[in-house]
C-alpha cells in the first residue's frame, strides 16, 4: 500500500498544473473543448452513441463522432455536466488518463517484480519525456487516456482479470483508434507469451467496440479529410531522438524554431541499451527497437510498402511505445541485478531530468462563453485546416439564414412549418449523410443530397410540418447491437 501511495503522490505532483484553473495552450486543446461541448449536446438529447456534431460546419453539421475516438468526449462531457468549465474538463480528463496509467503501471509491475521494483519502475516511467509532450504540448487527450488503458490491459493479463482485460481493450480503441493500431499487436503478443487463455478476452474487447470501429471503417468513403497528414514530413532526425530538447512548436517542415521535442530521454535510452545486453531481451526491448527504426527516415521504404502504417500519421507517435516499455525495462533490469541504490539513483535522475517539463504555460481562466461566442471555434469542423467533411459538402464558412428554404415552387417557411401554394422542393440546411430522416406531417419522406450537399425533400401543396432527425442506419444499428449484447454478456458474467 505504501508503494501505491508514493506512486500516486508523485503522479499528482507531475500533473499539478492540470488541477490549477486556467487555459492550457496546446496543439489540439481547443479542438477538444468544442468536441466536448458538441458531444455533450448529443448526449443530453438522448443519443447514447453520438455520431453527428450538429453545431459544427457553421451549423450544417458534420459526422465527426462517427470517426473520431469518443471516450475522451464521454469523460470530458461528464466533467462539464457536473459544472466544470470546458477548459477545466479538458485538463481533468488528461489528469485521469495520466494518473490511471501510472497506477496501473505500478499494479502490473508489482505482480511481476514486487513492491520496490514496481514503485521505482512506475515512477521512472511516469517521467518519460514524451508523457509531457503529449499532455502539455500536444494536448492529445485521447492518447493519454489510451495509454492508461494499455497499462490496465497489461495488468489485467498479469492478474488474469478476464473481464477487466476486455473492458481495458475496449478503452484503448475508444480512447484513440491510432493508439489501438500501435498497441493491440503488442498486447496480443504479450498475452501469447505469458497467458494464452487471455487472448480471447482481447478479442471480446474488440467486439465490444463494434459500434464505433465498424461504421468508422465502412463509412470512410462518405467523408473526406480523415487523414491530411503526409507522414514523410514528420520523421525526426537521429540527433533529435537522442539529444534532449524541449519546445512547444509543431512538427514538420518550417517549424525548426521552438520545435516540438522528439527525444526518447536519457534514462529510457540507457535502459534500452542495457536491455539489449541482458541475457534475455524482452518483448518491450524489441518493441522499442522497432519503434526506434520506424521513426527514422531510413525506414521510408517500409512505410511505403505497408500502407496501413500511413494511418499513424506521425512516425514520432511511436514514442508512445517508450512510455510503456520504460517502466517494464526499469523493473526487469534492476530486479535481476538487485542493486537498490542504483535503482533509486536512476529514479531520482529521471525525475530531475524531466521535472522542468512538468511546468507548462498556463493562461488565465476563460469562461465557456469565450469559446462558444467565437466563430473560429464553433463554426469549423474541429479538424486540421477544417479539412474534414462529407463527400457531398465541403466546409461551409458561413451560417445559413434559416433552417429551411424553398428552392422550387411557391410558399413560405416558418421554423419547421411550411405553407405552399404549389408543389415544391424544400431544402433543409443540413449536410446530407446516411442516417438523416425527414418526416413530413409525421410520415417519412425520401431523403437525398442535392447539388449543394444538403437535404432536399419534395413537399406537396398545402400546410405541412417538417421534422428532421439523425438516427442509426440499419448497418449501424447492427453494430450497436453487437456492442450492447457483448456488454450485457460481460455484465452477466460478473453477476
Amino acid at each position: 500500500m505504501k508503494g501505491l501511495l508514493i506512486v500516486l503522490v508523485v503522479s499528482l505532483i507531475a500533473m499539478r498544473y492540470l488541477f490549477i484553473p486556467g487555459f492550457l495552450p496546446t496543439h489540439d486543446g481547443e479542438y477538444h473543448l468544442i468536441r466536448f461541448y458538441e458531444f455533450g449536446k448529443m448526449l443530453a438529447a438522448g443519443n447514447l452513441f453520438p455520431r453527428w456534431a450538429q453545431g459544427l460546419n457553421s451549423g450544417y453539421g458534420v459526422p465527426l463522432f462517427t470517426f473520431f475516438y469518443p471516450l475522451p468526449n464521454y469523460i470530458g462531457s461528464l466533467f462539464h455536466f457536473f459544472g466544470w468549465s470546458l477548459a477545466d474538463s479538458f485538463r481533468l480528463t488528461m489528469a485521469v488518463g495520466y494518473v490511471s496509467a501510472v497506477v496501473a503501471s505500478y499494479l502490473w509491475l508489482k505482480r511481476l517484480y514486487g513492491v520496490f521494483s514496481a514503485t521505482v519502475g512506475s515512477i521512472v516511467g511516469a517521467f518519460t519525456p514524451y508523457w509531457f509532450v503529449d499532455i502539455f504540448v500536444r494536448g492529445s487527450v485521447g492518447e493519454v487516456l489510451a495509454l492508461g488503458f494499455v497499462f490496465m490491459s497489461l495488468a489485467s493479463i498479469a492478474y488474469k482479470k478476464k473481464t477487466l482485460l476486455a473492458l481495458a481493450t475496449a478503452g484503448i480503441i475508444l480512447s484513440h483508434n491510432i493508439m489501438a493500431m500501435i498497441f493491440l499487436p503488442i498486447l496480443f503478443l504479450y498475452a501469447w507469451m505469458t497467458d494464452r487463455s487471455m487472448l480471447r478476452w482481447l478479442v471480446v474487447g474488440v467486439i465490444l467496440t463494434s459500434y464505433f470501429w465498424v461504421p468508422a471503417l465502412m463509412e470512410r468513403e462518405y467523408v473526406t479529410g480523415l487523414n491530411t497528414v503526409n507522414f514523410k514530413d514528420h520523421f525526426p532526425e537521429l540527433a533529435q531522438l537522442l539529444i534532449p530538447s524541449w519546445g512547444t512548436g509543431f512538427s514538420g517542415p518550417g517549424y525548426a524554431l521552438d520545435e516540438m521535442s522528439y527525444q526518447i530521454g536519457i534514462v529510457p535510452l540507457m535502459l534500452f541499451v542495457a536491455s539489449l545486453v541482458t541475457p534475455k531481451p524482452t518483448l518491450f526491448t524489441g518493441a522499442m527497437a522497432v519503434a526506434f527504426f520506424l521513426m527514422l527516415e531510413i525506414s521510408m521504404p517500409i512505410w511505403e510498402r505497408i500502407p496501413i502504417l500511413t494511418n499513424l500519421q506521425y512516425p514520432w507517435r511511436l514514442l508512445s511505445i517508450v512510455i510503456v516499455a520504460t517502466p517494464f525495462l526499469t523493473a526487469t533490469i534492476f530486479s535481476r541485478l538487485r542493486w537498490r541504490m542504483v535503482f533509486i539513483g536512476t529514479m531520482i535522475l529521471t525525475v530531475i531530468l524531466s521535472f522542468s517539463y512538468t511546468k507548462p504555460v498556463l493562461y488565465d481562466s476563460r469562461p465557456d462563453a469565450y469559446y462558444l461566442s467565437k466563430r473560429e471555434f464553433t463554426d469549423g469542423t474541429s479538424s486540421l485546416g477544417n479539412s474534414f467533411s462529407t463527400r457531398w459538402m465541403s466546409w461551409q464558412p458561413d451560417r445559413p439564414k434559416a433552417r429551411m428554404e424553398i428552392i422550387s415552387g411557391e410558399g413560405s417557411v416558418a421554423l419547421e412549418n411550411v405553407h405552399l401554394t404549389t408543389d415544391a422542393m424544400v431544402r433543409v440546411h443540413v449536410a446530407y449523410y446516411p442516417g438523416w430522416r425527414v418526416a413530413i406531417d409525421g410520415r417519412n419522406s425520401l431523403v437525398y443530397p442535392d447539388s449543394e450537399g444538403m437535404i432536399t425533400v419534395s413537399v406537396p401543396k398545402g400546410d405541412h410540418s417538417i421534422v428532421v432527425n439523425f438516427s442509426e442506419t440499419p448497418f449501424r444499428l447492427v453494430a450497436d447491437l453487437f456492442s450492447i449484447t457483448c456488454l450485457i454478456w460481460l455484465i452477466w458474467g460478473i453477476l
